[in-house]
């Protein structure tokens, strides 16, 4: 095990513990990636090429070139050298799309970024409503002996998943692609996107969908960064809060969390950016106590 001291961000206070047990780095998202050029004026419409529907009228968009090589090479830089692994198999069933994911992102940071201009103007094109506001912000990794299942992003709710294949060198044939459901019995597949270098699948939450693992043959991993979003920025705190307090505030399940999240939202009046800047406050608390915690068990180990 190496024992080079890793320091958290001072935001956090120092903590230093052996890289290796860290069990998620703090790497804020780059607020500037080359490439992008934020314009209202974004001809998103020459980027789509292909659309879909399910029997319930859901919407897939594929579109291409939307962002250059440039900007996708420093995106997947950026995603290596802050990823920590991080898988949990503990829910047995149940419908998640069983999917590690290598990195997250906190919103309030991912906001300020030409790379959220970029995909929240694509959004108010295609969807032709403004307000969106991202709650989950995310690299996936698959790999070919992986076994995904097949999950929707939310219920109930009108929502968009936002997914940016970001595997290089991905070759026709490859696999790795995502299968878009017709009905919910999945009877018929409405599409299955090919894994390209930067393409975009713009679909409906609801639609049932499954990542699919590269070729048995090949060793090299597939990579896509997500950004699931909500109507409205209120809407997107109080989902993002939801898993946190579920895990911090001592609640039994997801319905007791979602009643913890209203009343506290109900409390500020439903102010978005009063909710999300509590929100902030106990990310920290809880990142600090965590670190702590860890700290406290390595001392205890001797290590």
């Amino acid at each position: 095990v190496s024992t080079q001291s890793t320091g958290i961000t001072a935001e956090y206070g120092q903590v230093d513990v052996p890289p290796s047990y860290l069990p998620h780095k703090v790497e804020p998202f780059p607020e500037q990636l080359p490439g992008i050029t934020v314009s209202e004026k974004l001809a998103i419409s020459r980027h789509i090429t292909a659309t879909h529907r399910t029997a319930l009228d859901r919407p897939i968009y594929i579109l291409d070139n939307l962002f250059s090589n440039k900007t996708l090479d420093q995106l997947l830089d950026h995603v290596y050298t802050s990823s920590q692994y991080y898988y949990d198999d503990s829910e047995d069933g149940g419908e998640t799309d069983n999917v590690q994911w290598i990195s997250g992102y906190r919103t309030v940071e991912f906001v300020r970024s030409n790379l959220w201009g970029v995909i929240s103007g694509t959004l108010d094109q295609i969807t032709d409503h403004k307000g969106w506001y991202p709650y989950d912000i995310s690299c996936n990794l698959n790999r070919a002996w992986d076994h995904t299942r097949i999950h929707k992003d939310c219920y109930g709710k009108e929502e968009f998943t936002f997914l940016i294949f970001l595997t290089s060198n991905y070759q026709p044939g490859d696999l790795g692609g995502t299968v878009f459901y017709q009905h919910e019995d999945l009877s018929e597949i409405v599409t299955l996107v090919q894994n390209r270098y930067g393409r975009v699948a713009l679909f409906h939450c609801q639609i049932k969908h499954a990542a699919r693992p590269p070729h048995a043959a090949l060793t090299l991993a597939r990579y896509t960064f997500v950004v699931k979003v909500a109507r409205t920025k209120l809407s997107a705190v109080q989902r993002e809060m939801l898993t946190t307090v579920l895990h911090t505030q001592g609640l039994e399940d997801e319905s007791e969390a979602e009643e913890w999240v209203e009343e506290k939202s109900a409390e500020i009046g439903d102010d978005a950016d009063k909710l999300e800047d509590l929100f902030v406050a106990m990310q920290m608390e809880a990142m600090k106590i965590r670190q702590e915690d860890l700290q406290n068990s390595l001392l205890n180990a001797g290590v």
